[in-house]
């Protein structure tokens, strides 16, 4: 069934735009994960790519005596943005779809009842009449269907939204109580004494991520980089 990657929701045969996100449907769930995996693994590439890239500007930085100000720092780009929604707001987003399209449905439908039985007078007749009235009854149907999926959806995620903020919360104490802001910059001047500024902010970001991804085992990176932001904003505040 024709499946919004974005979103994780099955729709109906012929949909092909998300009625949540109003993303492009791929074809099934399945493709749905290998676009995800590629998506990954894309962007694992590009993180090896600058941080390679990164040490080389630092090596040929420190070899260049022309230098005029060897003590400058370098501008380190920001640890690349991935928007994650929460299954929270994703619930709430589901609820609101489902509510809109129960709505759009029930006019569809009740209009469609009052063409059939001639309250409301089409300025058609015939075939055309015909061919309209089983246009509203179709598109009727068709919302309402959407609707009772979205509304099984959001019931789905909205149990999945609990579970899921009980997993954070665990995660971020697991961490704090593992690793403190010292520990994390303690470790990374013994790899490099010189970080300052944003290269040690992207470094220590970096740090995080590593150590959540190895000791949680965890695979939706964009799920990672939201802990990050979480871990990041707890232990160093807003410097």
């Amino acid at each position: 069934m024709p499946y919004c990657p974005k979103c994780d929701m099955e729709f109906v045969e012929g949909m092909t735009v998300c009625t949540d996100c109003g993303g492009p449907l791929v074809e099934s769930k399945e493709a749905a994960d290998a676009l995800k995996q590629a998506e990954k693994e894309q962007m694992e590439k590009e993180m090896a790519r600058r941080y390679a890239e990164m040490m080389t500007n630092g090596s040929e930085g420190e070899e260049d005596s022309d230098d005029p100000d060897p003590q400058a720092k370098k501008t380190v780009p920001a640890p690349p943005a991935h928007a994650y929604v929460n299954k929270e707001q994703r619930y709430e987003d589901m609820s609101s779809s489902a509510s809109a399209f129960f709505l759009v449905g029930g006019i569809l439908a009740l209009l469609a009842i009052l063409c059939i039985t001639g309250v409301v007078r089409l300025p058609m007749a015939g075939v055309t009449g015909y061919i309209f009235q089983g246009l509203l009854s179709l598109m009727a149907i068709g919302s309402i269907a959407i609707a009772v999926s979205s509304k099984k959806r959001a019931a789905q995620l909205k149990v999945q939204a609990a579970d899921e903020e009980k997993e954070t919360e665990e995660i971020i104490q697991w961490f704090l109580k593992t690793y403190s802001a010292d520990d994390l910059d303690d470790q990374l001047r013994l790899e490099d004494p010189d970080l300052s500024g944003e290269e040690l902010s992207l470094k220590r970001f970096e740090l995080i991520q590593d150590y959540l991804v190895t000791g949680r085992d965890l695979p939706d990176q964009s799920y990672v980089d939201a802990l990050c932001d979480m871990l990041y904003g707890r232990l160093y505040g807003e410097s």
